[in-house]
C-alpha cells in the first residue's frame, strides 16, 4: 500500500492485521535497497524481520543522504534505515541487517585477473567519491595505477567502462550490477548486447555493515532479536533471494551476506 504526503513517498506493508504496532521509517531512495516504489532488497529484509515482531514498517522514502536529515528533524519518525557509522545519527543502532559487498567493476571481455587490490597495478581506475577514504588499501596502491579519479555525482561511470574510458570502476556490486542491467533495460537494449556488454564483478574489500538506528531502545531490542530469528529461520534469505538471483551472472560468487 502506497500513500504520497507532500513529496515524501510513503510506502506500507500490508500484510500484518491492521491493529499490528507501525513504525514511521526514514528510508534512502538507492538502487538496490529502496527503489522509488519502495522495493530492494533492504526494503524486503527489514519487512520480514519486521513481520517476525508484528510490526508494520511505515517506509518514508527520501533522496541518499537526505533520509538522516529527515529523521533527526523529525521526532515523530521512529527510526532511519542503511545508516553508516560516520553518519553520526542520534539513537539506539541496530545489528547489522544487511551487508554490502565493495570491489571492482569491468567488462568480461577484458579478462581482466583480479584477486586482490594489488592486481590493480597499471589499470586505468575510476572510483566514487571519497572511495580512497573509505579504503586505505585502494589509497596505498594509487601510485602503482596507470590513472584515478573520482566520478563526480551524476557522471556516467557505466558509460565510462562500456567505452573504455577506464578499465575498472570502484562500486558496489549488488548496486552496480541492478543499475546496469536496469540501464540497458531502459533505453530498450539487452543485458549482453553490443551496446551493454557483459560484466564482471570482484570483491576487494572488506564488506559494509548497513543498520537501522532507532528512537527508542526498547524497539530497537526488539528488532534485533527479530533480525536474529530471521536468519535463523531462513526468512530473512528467503526474503532477499529475489534481489540477488537475477545478478549472480555478473556477481558470480560475490554475494554479500546478509
Amino acid at each position: 500500500m502506497k500513500r504520497i504526503i507532500g513529496f515524501c513517498l510513503i510506502i506500507v506493508a500490508a500484510t500484518l492485521p491492521v491493529a499490528a504496532k507501525t513504525l514511521r521509517i526514514s528510508a534512502p531512495i538507492l538502487s538496490g535497497h529502496f527503489d522509488k516504489n519502495g522495493v530492494g532488497r533492504s526494503a524486503a529484509a527489514l519487512e520480514a524481520i519486521f513481520h517476525i515482531c508484528g510490526i508494520r514498517p511505515e517506509f518514508e522514502l527520501k533522496p541518499w543522504g537526505q533520509h538522516w536529515l529527515a529523521y533527526e528533524r523529525d521526532p515523530d519518525l521512529d527510526a532511519v534505515a542503511i545508516v553508516w557509522e560516520s553518519a553520526g545519527i542520534n539513537g539506539f543502532p541496530s545489528a547489522p541487517f544487511i551487508h554490502q559487498k565493495n570491489g571492482v567493476a569491468f567488462l568480461a571481455a577484458a579478462n581482466l585477473k583480479i584477486r586482490s587490490v594489488s592486481d590493480l597495478k597499471g589499470l586505468r581506475v575510476l572510483g566514487f567519491g571519497g572511495a580512497t577514504q573509505m579504503f586505505p588499501s585502494l589509497a596505498a596502491v594509487l601510485p602503482d595505477l596507470k590513472s584515478y579519479w573520482e566520478a563526480p555525482s551524476g557522471f556516467s561511470t557505466t558509460q565510462a567502462l562500456i567505452n573504455k574510458d577506464v578499465d575498472v570502476f570502484i562500486t558496489d556490486g549488488l548496486i552496480f550490477a541492478i543499475d546496469y542491467k536496469l540501464r540497458a533495460k531502459a533505453t530498450g537494449g539487452t543485458y549482453g548486447d553490443s551496446n551493454w556488454p557483459k560484466v564482471k564483478f570482484v570483491g576487494l574489500f572488506p564488506e559494509n555493515a548497513d543498520t537501522i538506528t532507532f528512537r527508542h531502545k526498547e524497539d530497537r531490542d526488539n528488532f534485533n532479536r527479530c533480525h536474529d530469528e530471521a536468519v535463523k529461520s531462513g526468512a530473512l534469505a528467503k526474503a532477499t533471494k529475489p534481489y540477488i538471483d537475477p545478478y549472480r551472472d555478473i556477481l558470480g560468487d560475490q554475494i554479500p551476506a546478509e
